[in-house]
């Protein structure tokens, strides 16, 4: 739309109306753009909770232990997403363009 010759309010609407959108889901950006550094990083935290994780799940029950394996997952994650998005940075080329 941005190469459009004219623009009305509505095409102008429109437009930062996609801007808008695409900075709130930028961060989707960071999961693959990550560094061989960050990715050592994350691959370092994950194995330490691993280990805490191992050590905690020999103290549940059976019928406990899915869900704390659920729980142990969903930590992982939100600690990996952590780590990705304090480590990275949107400095490529083609977020320039905008």
């Amino acid at each position: 739309m941005g190469q459009y010759q004219s623009h009305a309010l509505d095409t102008i609407a429109y437009m930062e109306e996609y801007l808008d959108r695409f900075h709130r889901m930028k961060d989707i950006f960071l999961e693959f753009q990550v560094s061989k550094q960050t990715q050592a990083k994350v691959d370092k935290q994950q194995k330490e909770l691993r280990h805490e994780h191992a050590q905690s799940n020999q103290r549940v029950g059976l019928f406990k232990r899915p869900q704390c394996l659920k729980d142990n997952c969903s930590e992982e994650n939100e600690l990996c997403m952590d780590i990705i998005h304090m480590e990275s940075h949107f400095n490529f080329v083609k977020m320039y363009l905008l």
